[in-house]
């Protein structure tokens, strides 16, 4: 994969036992698309994404990206870049920043472009 398209850091929060950890992950990219649709009863607003990690990342915490499917599941939040906050709060997070929900982790490690790839909503 080339590495100018990978650009783009997100912070994920990962949920486990019923709390949130913090991961950073950089060079990765990022495209999500907004959009408005007119609805019967107004306007509905959607935003939906894609990031691609490549395999061979490291992740904070020392966490090589092999085990990507253990941080990042459909329980999962994810901003794109850098997030100063360190404990989970939902409402504080959406007040401040774009924040993504996991839809999908596809593993796609297998042939010439190994990578993942995450599928997002807003």
């Amino acid at each position: 994969m080339n590495a100018r398209f990978f650009k783009d850091s997100i912070t994920v929060f990962h949920k486990s036992n019923n709390s949130y950890s913090k991961y950073k992950i950089d060079k990765v990219y990022f495209r999500h698309n907004k959009k408005i649709s007119k609805i019967d009863k107004g306007v509905e607003n959607a935003s939906a994404g894609t990031i691609v990690i490549p395999v061979g990342i490291a992740l904070m915490k020392n966490e090589k990206l092999s085990d990507i499917k253990d941080i990042l599941s459909e329980k999962d939040y994810i901003i794109n870049g850098d997030v100063e906050i360190q404990n989970f709060d939902l409402k504080l997070l959406l007040q401040e920043y774009s924040v993504f929900k996991v839809l999908s982790v596809d593993d796609n490690r297998k042939g010439g472009l190994p990578h993942f790839k995450i599928g997002v909503n807003e």
